[in-house]
């Protein structure tokens, strides 16, 4: 069962060089599974306060592996819109900036039990308040992989 605010305030750490810049990840899957909100430590990031994730279109699948059937692979995918407020130049007026992503997962089952290999990848795409958007509206604009390894630990 995947811990959604502990991943995300790590993975947010690790990827700010380690210090501490959430304050709190708030998450209530019995009353809302499709939402999630980081608070940031005040003065620890440059161009968010909060961020507010809505999460749309979860699909899962098991599947066989082809190159031995014992083991298993894993196939999901998640689309999601991100909403980072922060402070503008402006006094008194939030900034706000939308985003729109698809994360589509792949893990494999090793031989040895205890390790996952995995294939993360990111589509981005275009906001419909985006001049461009209605130029190719279901095409990402980017899109990036990641090869991530998951190991059990004991």
């Amino acid at each position: 069962l995947e811990d959604r605010a502990t991943s995300l305030q790590e993975s947010i750490g690790a990827h700010l060089g380690g210090y501490k810049a959430v304050e709190s990840v708030l998450y209530d899957p019995s009353n809302n599974p499709n939402r999630l909100s980081i608070n940031f430590v005040k003065n620890r990031t440059r161009n968010a306060e909060r961020i507010e994730l809505f999460c749309n279109a979860r699909e899962s699948e098991l599947v066989k592996n082809p190159n031995d059937d014992r083991l298993s692979i894993f196939v999901n995918s998640e689309y999601i819109r991100q909403v980072t407020f922060s402070l503008s130049q402006e006094f008194g007026v939030a900034r706000q900036v939308v985003g729109n992503y698809a994360h589509f997962f792949t893990w494999k089952e090793t031989s040895d039990g205890d390790t996952l290999t995995g294939n993360v990848l990111t589509a981005t795409y275009l906001d419909p308040q985006d001049p461009m958007f209605f130029n190719e509206p279901s095409k990402p604009v980017s899109v990036y992989s990641h090869q991530v390894v998951a190991k059990r630990v004991r």
